[in-house]
Order: C-alpha cells, then structure tokens, then sequence
C-alpha cells in the first residue's frame, strides 16, 4: 500500500485547484463538441425551439428539485467522492448515448431520458466545486478561482463549435462521444492526485449524525436567517428568467434565420464563448472590484442592454457576433463575484447546502422559463410574424422565420436590465458585503442561530 503511494503525485492549494481546472476543461471541451453534434441532429429531428429546449428543461430539472438535498451530502461526505459521482454519472449517460447511435437506434425521447440522468448526477457539481474551492484556495483568490472556472467553459466554447463543425463533414456522432468518454477518464485522473480538505465544523455544529432532511433543514434555516442572503438568491432567481429567453433560444434563432447554416452558428457561438473567456480572463486577472455587487449589477445591465437586445433585434452575422460576446462576457464576472460574496459569507461547513439551496431557489425559474420561451416563440410570436400580424414591429424586424425567437430574446435582455437596477435599489442586495460578516467574523447576537 506504502509502495503504490509513492507513485501517486498529490498536489495541494493552488497548484491543486489548476490541475483540477485543467482537467475540467479537457472534459468540457469535448462535451461541448459532442453537444454542438447532438443538437444539429436534434434540430434536422424536430425543427422546433421547443424541441431543443426540452432537452435543456429534462437535464436541468433534477438538479432544482434535488440540489438541496446534494448540498447536504456534499457536506456530510468526502467532497472529493461527490465530484467523482458527479463526473462518473454524466459518463454513463455519454456512454449510453454511444450505444444508442452506433447502433443507429437513437430517437429523440432517448435524448431526453439520458438528458435527465445526467441531470441527477450532475446535481452534485455546483455545490461541491465551489465549497472545494474554499477549502484548497486562500479566500484573497476566490474571485480569481472562480474566475478561472469561468474560463474552463468559455475557452473550449470558443474553439469546441468550430472544430466540431469542420469534424462532422468526416467522423460520425459516435466517433464525438468516444472523445468525451476519454476526457471524463482524464478529469477523474486529476480528482486523483488532487488534494481536497474537509471543511472543520463551526462552532456550536453538533457532532451527532443527524439525517440527510435534517441537515438540509439547517441549510434552509441558514439562509432565511440571513435576509441579504435570502434576497440576492431571490435576485438571481428573476435574473434567471432573462438567462431562459436568452441562450437556449439563440441556436434555433440562428439556424431559423439562416437556413441551417452551421458555419454561422459556429463562428456565432464562438464569438459568445469569446465574451465568457474574456470575462473570466479579467476575473482571473484582476479579481474584480473591492464592492463586488458592482460587478454583479452592471454586468446585468450590459448583458442586456449590449447583448440580448442587440442579438434579438438584429437580422445579420455582424450584429449576432457584437450581441453574442456581450451577452456572454458579462456572464463570468457576474457569477464569479457572486460565489465569491457566497464563498466569504458562508461558513464552509454548510457551503455545501447552501450552494446546494441557491442552486434550487435560483435557478428554479430558468426550466420555468425556457418552456414559457419555446411555446412563446413556437405559438405566439413566429406565426404572428410570419403572418404580418405583428403590424409595424414586423416591417422592422422582418417576418422571416426566427423573429419571434429573436423577439423571445430581447425580452430576456429587458429583464436583464431589470436585474441589475433592482440590484442597487434594494437595499440588502446592494449592502450585502457590509451587512453580513465574513465567516468566522459573526458576533453571538449579530444573526439568529442555526437551529440543531
């Protein structure tokens, strides 16, 4: 046993969180290329926004209603484990998927089903990769940190959609989703050598093993006690509207819109993907501003105003690339210092039900919101459109196939807007970095107690 130690490299604090990192972005590269595969043929299957957004409602849904309860585990159990469930889940679903179109048996509803698994699994790895983070990384760097996993995303979806593009014209579905069973090998492989923590318990925390309800209980109790905390997670659950009539409606707009040209697709998408780098690049750099609900309230507001708007009402590739990157760089610095103000506000011992519970609280409206999306555009605002009922807005917008998406989408920029001036009028949002203490810092009468 002594023997195989010493062939195993362990790596800790900051050299272990970017191996972690690297090993996230070889895997989410290839998952974006097996994705940007799978959501062409879902498109030839269904032609419809609703089609595709489904796929995005049935893989989300479970980690709203479920994620609570993985915060609890994730503070219970090894955090290390819950990252390699996590990652092992959404393995099996690629591999499933594997089987199903090599042996050309693969429909639509199976998309969903194993769209759904992934999502239980997948549930784990909100809470337990931003409570790891604060366990391996000095609380100076956690903007920084989570600056860089913006990054993970962001850099593969830059490059992801246009080699995926080129490699459909000589390898097959498949061929994509071997490439994403290696890489999830590759990212379990770091979780290996990576040295994760386990939080200490805060004062007052009983040693008695209590149940997974009770535990989650306590989470919720831990939120509501603090009414900032309450309140910027019910901000972002509005923000999360915006992000529904947002992203999942600009594939199906521009596909609309073009005729299917995926040349266009791939290089609107990479213009989005190069906004997100660009936002985490500047986190990761800079770190952010020293009141970071500045970062967070602006951001909303140029997302809206220079992103969605300008994507939705806007009929050519110029205007989708200027209107993709904006609606995208926001997006890392917005989240980046959000999980930071939650990372330094949170005691660790209880990160992981309450990223598990602001996952549930906010983002509940984002499933909620792409179904309202896709029946509004495949309903509502593409017949009225295509039939010239929509009087001088469809003179100026056009009446081809895509406005009404278009027009799904810069209502979501006008929420964005929304988002960020509710952010600076309401009080305990805009103050939240003063009124409640760092962890470790709060005062015996300061905050309500934790119920055990």
């Amino acid at each position: 046993m002594n023997r195989r130690k010493r062939w195993i490299p362990r790596l800790e604090g900051m050299r272990g969180f970017i191996l972690l990192w690297a090993g996230q972005f070889v895997s989410i590269f290839a998952t974006r290329m097996s994705h940007f595969a799978i959501t062409l043929w879902a498109w030839d299957l269904t032609g419809t926004a609703t089609g595709l957004v489904l796929v995005g409602v049935l893989g989300f849904l479970p980690s709203v209603l479920l994620s609570p309860f993985a915060g609890a585990l994730v503070d219970r159990l090894n955090r290390k484990l819950m990252l390699a469930v996590s990652d092992a889940g959404a393995a099996l679903g690629t591999a499933i998927l594997l089987v199903l179109f090599y042996t050309g048996k693969a429909q639509i509803w199976h998309l969903y089903t194993v769209a759904a698994l992934m999502g239980i699994f997948e549930t784990f790895q909100y809470p337990a990769y931003s409570a790891v983070v604060t366990t391996i990384v000095p609380k100076e760097q956690y903007a920084r940190a989570n600056g860089m996993r913006s990054v993970v995303g962001s850099a593969s979806g830059i490059a992801a959609p246009l080699l995926a593009g080129a490699l459909l014209l000589v390898i097959d579905i498949p061929a994509f989703l071997v490439i994403d069973l290696v890489t999830f090998g590759l990212a379990l492989l770091t979780l290996l050598i990576v040295v994760i923590p386990q939080p200490e318990r805060s004062a007052g925390q009983s040693e008695e093993r209590t149940s997974i309800w009770k535990d989650t209980v306590q989470g919720f109790q831990y939120v509501f006690a603090r009414k900032s905390l309450t309140l910027i997670i019910l901000l972002f659950t509005f923000s999360n509207i915006a992000a529904a009539f947002l992203y999942p409606m600009m594939t199906p707009m521009i596909l609309a819109k073009t005729g299917e040209d995926t040349v266009i697709l791939g290089t609107v998408q990479s213009a989005s993907s190069i906004g997100f780098l660009a936002g985490g690049v500047l986190m990761s750099a800079w770190g952010g501003p020293k009141k970071r609900m500045h970062a967070v309230n602006l951001s909303f507001i140029l997302e809206g105003l220079l992103g969605a708007l300008v994507f939705g009402l806007s009929g050519s590739l110029p205007f989708w690339i200027v209107g993709g990157f904006f609606s995208s760089v926001g997006n890392p610095i917005i989240n980046s210092a959000y999980i930071a103000i939650l990372q330094a506000k949170v005691a660790p011992d209880y990160q992981g039900r309450v990223f598990g519970i602001d996952h549930t609280l906010s983002t509940v409206s984002f499933p909620i919101g792409q179904l309202i999306a896709g029946q509004l555009a495949d309903r509502v605002l593409e017949p009225a459109f295509q039939s010239g009922g929509m009087g001088r807005l469809g003179n100026l917008l056009g009446t081809v196939h895509g406005t009404g998406m278009g027009m799904v989408i810069a209502v979501g920029g006008i929420i964005s807007v929304l988002t960020g001036v509710a952010g600076y009028l309401i009080k305990p949002i805009r103050e939240i970095e003063e009124i409640l203490p760092d962890y470790g810092q709060e005062n015996g009468g300061d905050l309500p107690a934790v119920a055990h």
